[in-house]
């Protein structure tokens, strides 16, 4: 791809939907992504849209130019995953313009443009006594994973045109973008389901590691109860930083009731805990977000996992497989490094094919099962061969023990997933070649996967 001419063919529109090297714009977008990995991949030039006819002009624009990997999309840059959302000399559409929110309150749904922030989605819907699944979903194990409430998108595909694809409109490809990536052109605006929700209980609580076994036998005995309070929503994770001195551990819990259930007892009750740290309040559901993205600007990270059967012993051989791995890590400058489950209950499962399916493969006989994350930040590039290659191999180790106790799962989820994992491919081939139908489909001449950046293609 000529870069040079793609810049000019798009200048030729408007000059203002180019934003260029060593300009203050160029700067401030760069320094909005999320991780370090992404800031330092500097494309040619950031192209940046203000609505759905402009993405179009910009499409039809670059498209004469294209080849592979030279163009990437970024909503809004909170993916950690390197090339994900942005392209080294390449060409980045930064739907950073594509602003509003807009509710219908009759039909229950917010339309969000592609470059907001849940945060100001968060205050319209509440101020309307509504609640939406996002970002960090509380609300998951009752109405399933954030695609699912996704009602419609809005998206321009590799052709110019602007699409609706829904349960009754190009219902195929509404199934396809659910999951699917960004393989079938460029969503310019999802339309959520909301519902009537008040304020919501939870928070964190922070404790010491000679109780986390114990908490790992409660969050598996809630995922194996049939009749689990499913307003509720438990993340367990143990971490190293610098500040702490030592490894911690930290529950995350909430509930969709303004109260504590007897469901999140014994992960909000555990003793000894460090009540200084502890955050457990009845809120809104914007306070417990702001909380969860607190200074979300990091260094270099990286995020990798795995999912495995909800079951005591794996999960225990993950966590004495995070300490050798801490134990390889720790000469690493201005290291955090923790290890989190985050469960996959069937209710999570079963509302999903209630809502019309996704493509994440999943059947409630899959359940419940655990996704294991293993997060880390640091300081310098120095060290990206060390903190990449000590995190494949405790997953690995994790998935082979996984495999041989016959507790393993395919399921990998993207937001988690790095460069050289295949999450498309976890979906099973069923998942996969209806993607690829549907790209065939919708892109006949491939130009998402010929000329769009990222790991996550159809020919992985």
């Amino acid at each position: 791809m000529s870069v040079s001419n793609a810049i000019e063919a798009v200048k030729k529109i408007s000059s203002d939907l180019v934003v260029l090297l060593e300009s203050e714009e160029y700067d401030e977008i760069t320094k909005s992504y999320f991780s370090e990995l992404e800031r330092e991949l500097k494309p040619a030039c950031f192209l940046t849209p203000s609505s759905a006819s402009r993405v179009v002009d910009i499409v039809k624009a670059i498209k004469p130019f294209a080849l592979r990997s030279n163009v990437a999309v970024c909503g809004s840059g909170q993916q950690a995953t390197t090339a994900v959302a942005n392209v080294r000399d390449g060409l980045t559409i930064h739907l950073r313009n594509l602003r509003g929110v807009e509710i219908d309150a009759e039909k229950k749904v917010v339309s969000v443009a592609a470059g907001e922030r849940m945060g100001k989605v968060y205050e319209k819907v509440m101020a309307a006594g509504l609640g939406v699944a996002g970002g960090p979903s509380y609300f998951s194990y009752a109405r399933d994973f954030v695609c699912d409430n996704v009602v419609n998108y809005e998206i321009v595909l590799a052709g110019g045109e602007i699409v609706n694809a829904n349960a009754e409109t190009n219902r195929d490809l509404w199934i396809a973008l659910k999951g699917g990536g960004n393989n079938f052109g460029i969503v310019t605006r999802f339309d959520l389901s909301v519902f009537e929700q008040s304020q919501l209980w939870g928070g964190k609580i922070f404790y010491f590691q000679p109780s986390f076994s114990g908490q790992i036998q409660s969050l598996v005995d809630y995922l194996h109860n049939p009749n689990a309070d499913v307003d509720v929503h438990i993340g367990v994770s143990l971490g190293y930083a610098a500040a702490l001195g030592d490894i911690m551990c930290m529950n995350d819990v909430f509930c969709a009731r303004p109260e504590k259930p007897k469901a999140l007892e014994p992960f909000a009750d555990i003793q000894p805990q460090i009540d200084q740290m502890k955050t457990l309040r009845v809120d809104s559901l914007k306070s417990f977000t702001d909380e969860a993205f607190a200074g979300a600007l990091s260094n270099r990270v990286l995020k990798m996992s795995t999912t495995v059967k909800a079951d005591t012993k794996i999960l225990d051989y993950a966590v004495e497989t995070y300490r050798a791995s801490f134990e390889k890590l720790k000469g690493v400058q201005n290291l955090p490094f923790s290890i989190t489950f985050e469960p996959l209950p069937i209710s999570m499962i079963e509302q999903s094919i209630a809502r019309g399916g996704n493509s994440l493969g999943l059947k409630p006989s899959d359940g419940p099962l655990v996704v294991v994350l293993f997060y880390t930040s640091w300081d310098s590039p120095s060290d990206d061969k060390k903190v990449y290659d000590v995190n494949k191999e405790a997953l690995q180790n994790i998935d082979d023990e996984a495999q041989s106790k016959n507790v393993s799962a395919s399921y990998r989820y993207m937001n988690y997933t790095f460069t050289d994992q295949d999450p498309i491919g976890s979906y099973g081939p069923e998942s996969k070649a209806h993607l690829q139908t549907v790209s065939a489909k919708y892109d006949p001449e491939g130009f998402s996967q010929v000329a769009g950046a990222g790991p996550f293609k159809l020919s992985k």
